[in-house]
């Protein structure tokens, strides 16, 4: 089974509210925001995204910043809510 439909499984209510409240999100802070969801690691997500540590920084700060989260905010208290 693969990830996607793994994660869709457990959460079945968590990606059409991600999307309805971050429309704008991009398919790759979508699959980042899972990843968070179930509590990897920046390190775990570089190398199931396949991409560097860096760039998960990068997509982390882009995607808190269309979240609207203040330096305070949790962004994985936000997902957790959802």
């Amino acid at each position: 089974m693969s990830f996607n439909k793994r994660f869709n499984n457990n959460y079945p209510e968590f990606l059409p509210r991600l999307l309805d409240r971050f429309s704008d999100l991009t398919h790759r802070e979508i699959l980042l925001c899972m990843y968070l969801k179930q509590n990897y690691s920046n390190q775990e997500i570089s190398e199931k995204m396949e991409i560097s540590r860096t760039t998960v920084d990068i997509y982390r700060h882009r995607t808190r910043k269309k979240m609207r989260l203040k330096r305070s905010d949790s962004i994985i208290s936000v997902l957790n809510r959802l």
